[in-house]
C-alpha cells in the first residue's frame, strides 16, 4: 500500500492524525509553560470555594460562642494535644530514616530528624509537598553525600509511606465500623462502605506480596526507586498508621470528653479531610480541611468542633512551623561558622 492510498478528501487520515498530534503537543507545551499560573489560579479557586463552603457551614455560628468554647477548653486538653502533636512529628522522623536506609545512604539521626521535621512543617503549612519538603530536606542534608536525585527518592518514598498509612486506616475502619463514612446525616450503606474498604485492604495485601517477591529496583518516568523489603513495607504501614492516629488524636482531645466515643467516625472524617486538603494544594489545607471535617462530623457540636479546629491549627501547624524555621536557621548558622 503506497502513500496515495492513505490520503482522504482532506489530506487523508494520516495527515489529519499528524495535525491532531501537533496540536496536542503544542497544547501540552503551553500547559507546561503556564503550569505555575494554572496552579496558582487553581489554588485560589480552591480557597474561594472553601471560603464559601465555610461561610455557609458557619452561618449560624457566632464568634462569641466560638470564643467561649475556646476558653472552655481545659489546659490539660491543650497540653495533651501538644504532647500528641510532638509524638506525631517524632514518628514522622522515621519516614526519612526509613527512606535513607532504602536508598542505602543512612545519616545520623539528628540530621534525618531535622530534615523530616522541617520538611513536614513546611509542606503542612504551605502545601506542594514535593517542592517545599524537598527544599527543606536539601538544606538539612547539604554537605552530606545526599544528592538532588536522592532527595527526590526520599520525597517519593516518604510520600508512598504516608499514603500507605492513609489507605490502611481507611480500609480497616471502613470494614470494621459501619456508618463511619457519611456526608451530613446520611451514612453510606454499609455494604458499599465495606466493599470499598475490602478493595483497599486487598490492594495493600497485593503490595505486601509484591514487596516480598520483588528484589530489583523499578524505574518510573526515568527515576530508579528501590522496592522495599517485606520488613520495610511493614515498617512503612506501622509508621504511617501511628502518625495518623496520633495526629488525629491531637485534634480529638480538644473536643469535649463526652464526644470522644465517636473516634471511629472521627478518624475516617480526619483521613478524608487530609486527602482532600492535599489534593486541593491549598496552603496547609486551610479552609478545605476544616470544611470537610465540619461536613463529615455532623453529630459533633459545631461550635465545639470549630473551636477545636482553630486550636489544632495553632498547635499542629503554626507552632511546629515556627520551631522548624528556628531549627533550620540555627543549622544554617552552624554551617556558616564551621565553614568560616
Amino acid at each position: 500500500m503506497d502513500g496515495s492510498q492513505l490520503r482522504g478528501p482532506n489530506g487523508g487520515p494520516v495527515r489529519q492524525g499528524q495535525r491532531i498530534a501537533r496540536k496536542y503537543l503544542r497544547w501540552l507545551a503551553w500547559l507546561r509553560r503556564q503550569r505555575s499560573a494554572i496552579t496558582l489560579v487553581f489554588t485560589l479557586l480552591v480557597l474561594v470555594v472553601a471560603g464559601v463552603a465555610l461561610y455557609e457551614l458557619l452561618r449560624d455560628v457566632h464568634f462569641s460562642d466560638v470564643r467561649g468554647a475556646i476558653e472552655a477548653v481545659l489546659l490539660r486538653q491543650i497540653l495533651l494535644s501538644m504532647g500528641l502533636a510532638a509524638l506525631s512529628y517524632f514518628v514522622l522522623t522515621g519516614y526519612d530514616v526509613l527512606a535513607l536506609f532504602a536508598i542505602r545512604k543512612p545519616q545520623r539521626y539528628w540530621r534525618a530528624a531535622l530534615a523530616s521535621f522541617s520538611a513536614y512543617c513546611f509542606s503542612h503549612n504551605f502545601g506542594f509537598a514535593p517542592i517545599t519538603g524537598g527544599a527543606a530536606r536539601w538544606r538539612a542534608y547539604h554537605g552530606t553525600n545526599i544528592t538532588p536525585a536522592d532527595i527526590a527518592r526520599i520525597v517519593v518514598i516518604a510520600g508512598v509511606t504516608f499514603w500507605l498509612g492513609i489507605f490502611l486506616m481507611l480500609g480497616i475502619f471502613m470494614v470494621a465500623f459501619p456508618g463511619t463514612l457519611r456526608i451530613h446525616d446520611e451514612p453510606l450503606a454499609y455494604y458499599l462502605q465495606a466493599a470499598i474498604g475490602s478493595i483497599i485492604l486487598l490492594g495493600i495485601f497485593a503490595y505486601l506480596i509484591a514487596c516480598a517477591r520483588q528484589n530489583i529496583p523499578i524505574t518510573i518516568f526515568g527515576w530508579t526507586l528501590p522496592v522495599p523489603s517485606l520488613r520495610q513495607a511493614l515498617a512503612q504501614f506501622a509508621l504511617a498508621a501511628t502518625d495518623i492516629a496520633l495526629a488525629s488524636a491531637a485534634l480529638l482531645v480538644l473536643l469535649p470528653e463526652a464526644i470522644w466515643h465517636v473516634y471511629p467516625d472521627f478518624i475516617i472524617a480526619y483521613v478524608v479531610a487530609m486527602v482532600i486538603a492535599m489534593i486541593s494544594h491549598a496552603p496547609g489545607g486551610l479552609g478545605v480541611f476544616e470544611a470537610v471535617i465540619l461536613v463529615t462530623l455532623p453529630q459533633v457540636d459545631k461550635v465545639s468542633l470549630v473551636s477545636a479546629l482553630i486550636l489544632y491549627r495553632v498547635i499542629y501547624y503554626w507552632l511546629p512551623l515556627l520551631l522548624a524555621a528556628l531549627l533550620l536557621g540555627l543549622h544554617e548558622l552552624r554551617r556558616y561558622y564551621v565553614q568560616t
